[in-house]
């Protein structure tokens, strides 16, 4: 049979292996090992662990040979200096691109290391494979005082025992790169026929015809490509003689191979994950996120995600996490985990479908702020209502005084222009039977004209102006105006946000909220008579420290009221926060409104006082975290949008997390 292979392999060009090192057994520095657990003569090494070329990079296979070599004896001898493999550096080679190799660039002084690494991802064998082969041929691995001839013929490579070493391939790297071609053309089987995978060979134990033959089923193109390189069984003395020496009919070649690879590198056989059932946390429902987890042992190198709805994989969709949008209304999603790592079979377990639940989405708007405003007003009050509170539409100040004062009062907020009273405010003040008209600001806000234009729309409504020199005396009028109240809430005057917040929690349970100069470090006299005159027991802060100092908070605990800070990093986390103190259970509906401008938010929160429902700030292309989490736990089956898409597009309608 070797000399076959001889023949064969000159008419095609290729090297050929030395046998004798087969009839040897391990040398002394190898693993201790006394059985072969888990060998099989016919499925020596999977097809996927021989051909795996990414399982060490030239850093590893260098840090592997550091590591089975501390000291070198170093000096010389009559082939040359002594140098082990971990030091061992030489000229490679240009080789050819063909059907076996993507060919070698040739390149000065490269190490063992780097050699094996490039030949292996050329010719697409394992680097642990070319490893292994080293130590069984010539020791090269563990030899602290290897000759100049080992690395001559380092796999033995075109160096048949009954002749010389053929010049084309003696040398380091001729060995590595011809062995390694020479595996992908036994592989291949279009010359190499005799140890074909899936058939039953009768293979010697020994070169020894007279040791005799057994059959072997070789399972696979690996496992023949080891016979055609090493035409020899283990008989029972070499298998139980585990690194050691059998008997006169033992040959070691395959046994080694093994021997080494598992005691180095692990199994030959691709080894499978246990993998648990997939779970997906959360609710499944528009607007919310679902996680989905896997108990895989041992763990696994990566873990990849595929969200399906309606057994269709969703694009893009391939985390952990899976916001569901619009798009998953009333369909099915699962998604399918897959555990990956070099030596193991790919592993795939997919979840438990869920029918997303159907989150109904709504928008109030209108083609501006007023005619939201307008829009508002008619979701809040159907059939009317006595009062109404007018603000004017270009600032945020005296409307936040009118929100929250109108949430009191069982009134409706509308907004006008400062110089004019407009119609579609007219008319729906008129729609609304308004016999209560509360003008929020002094005449530079709401001028005499508008209140000429509203006596003109409403000749038996009672007229009356709540104002002061600033925003902050309107705050403390409108605060006054609706009687007594234990809670109070208080929030900045200087920019908006917070305020809404406050006014929307307010106008739930009817509270009264008072806007403060933040960038004082005392709260005035004026401020405390009122916080005294609405009969405040208990303050909500809303905001940070930036906003309202802890002074103020200080002064206010000074006076025996209690006090609570809600804030957050932004505006909306104090939003989240807020919400979360005064709805802190179950809520179905909330409200969705800009955080990025006041209008829509300031009208929203009156009817989300109304309603005694949440309302929370959004982006305009996305609902934020701590709004989406809000919705999830508190299991929101109705959303209603406040303002156009130009406030909030189509992707807050889809409820898109931030």
């Amino acid at each position: 049979m070797a000399t076959l292979i001889a023949v064969l392999a000159l008419v095609l060009g290729t090297a050929v292996p030395s046998f004798a090192s087969s009839a040897v057994p391990a040398v002394a520095g190898g693993p201790v090992k006394t059985s072969l657990e888990g060998f099989s003569a016919g499925d020596i090494i999977s097809d996927a662990v021989f051909t795996d070329k990414s399982t060490m990079t030239e850093a590893q296979i260098q840090k592997f040979f550091d590591s089975k070599v501390k000291s070198c004896r170093g000096g010389s001898d009559k082939y040359g200096p002594i140098v082990c493999l971990k030091d061992y550096r030489t000229d490679s080679a240009n080789r050819p691109a063909d059907a076996y190799c993507k060919g070698y660039t040739g390149a000065k002084n490269e190490s063992a290391a780097r050699i094996i690494h490039r030949v292996s991802l050329s010719c697409g064998i394992n680097p642990q494979v070319l490893i292994v082969m080293l130590q069984k041929e010539q020791s090269l691995i563990t030899h602290t005082w290897p000759s100049a001839w080992r690395y001559d013929k380092a796999l033995g490579q075109g160096c048949p025992d009954d002749a010389g070493c053929n010049p084309k391939y003696v040398g380091f790297f001729q060995q590595i790169y011809g062995a390694a071609r020479q595996m992908q053309l036994y592989m291949e089987g279009k010359y190499f026929t005799w140890y074909a995978p899936g058939k039953t060979w009768n293979i010697q134990y020994h070169p020894n015809k007279s040791c005799g033959t057994a059959p072997v089923h070789v399972a696979n193109k690996a496992t023949s490509a080891l016979y055609y390189y090493t035409p020899y069984q283990p008989n029972a003395a070499a298998i139980k003689a585990g690194y050691g020496t059998g008997d006169s009919c033992s040959s070691y070649g395959n046994r080694n191979f093994y021997n080494y690879f598992t005691s180095w590198f692990g199994g030959t056989q691709k080894a499978t994950f246990k993998m648990g059932a997939v779970k997906v946390t959360g609710k499944a429902q528009v607007g919310q996120t679902l996680r989905a987890s896997a108990a895989v042992s041992p763990q696994p190198a990566t873990l990849g995600y595929q969200w399906f709805r309606d057994d269709k994989a969703v694009s893009g969709a391939t985390s952990a996490a899976y916001p569901l949008t619009n798009a998953d209304r009333g369909m099915t999603v699962k998604v399918s985990v897959t555990a990956k790592s070099t030596g193991y079979s790919t592993a795939v377990a997919t979840s438990a479908k869920a029918t997303v639940a159907q989150v109904t989405i709504d928008r109030i708007s209108g083609e501006n702020r007023i005619a939201t405003a307008v829009g508002v007003s008619r979701e809040a009050w159907p059939s009317g209502t006595r009062t109404v509170m007018l603000a004017t539409s270009k600032d945020f100040p005296d409307a936040l005084s009118a929100s929250a004062a109108a949430g009191r009062a069982g009134g409706s907020l509308l907004l006008t222009f400062p110089d004019s009273l407009a119609p579609a405010t007219a008319a729906e003040m008129k729609r609304l039977g308004a016999t209560h008209v509360v003008l929020i600001g002094g005449e530079g806000v709401l001028s005499k004209k508008v209140v000429a234009q509203v006596r003109a729309a409403l000749p038996k409504a009672k007229l009356q102006r709540v104002s002061g020199i600033d925003r902050y005396a309107t705050s403390r009028a409108a605060a006054e105006l609706n009687g007594t109240s234990s809670r109070l809430l208080i929030a900045t005057g200087r920019d908006f946000p917070d305020a809404i917040s406050a006014a929307a929690a307010a106008n739930s349970i009817g509270a009264p909220v008072l806007l403060v100069n933040g960038g004082s470090a005392r709260l005035d006299a004026e401020t405390i008579a009122t916080v005294k005159k609405v009969g405040a027991k208990s303050i909500s802060i809303v905001g940070g420290t930036g906003v309202v100092p802890s002074s103020m908070v200080k002064q206010l605990n000074s006076l025996g009221l209690k006090t609570v800070r809600l804030s957050g990093g932004n505006r909306y986390e104090t939003n989240a926060a807020v919400v979360k103190s005064f709805f802190p259970g179950t809520a179905l509906k909330v409200l969705l409104a800009s955080g990025q401008d006041y209008p829509d938010a300031l009208t929203g929160s009156v009817l989300a006082g109304r309603w005694k429902v949440p309302l929370m700030l959004a982006m305009q292309s996305c609902v934020p975290p701590e709004a989406a989490d809000y919705m999830k736990n508190a299991g929101v089956e109705t959303t209603v949008l406040i303002g156009g898409p130009g406030a909030l597009d189509d992707e807050v309608a889809r409820l898109r997390r931030c």
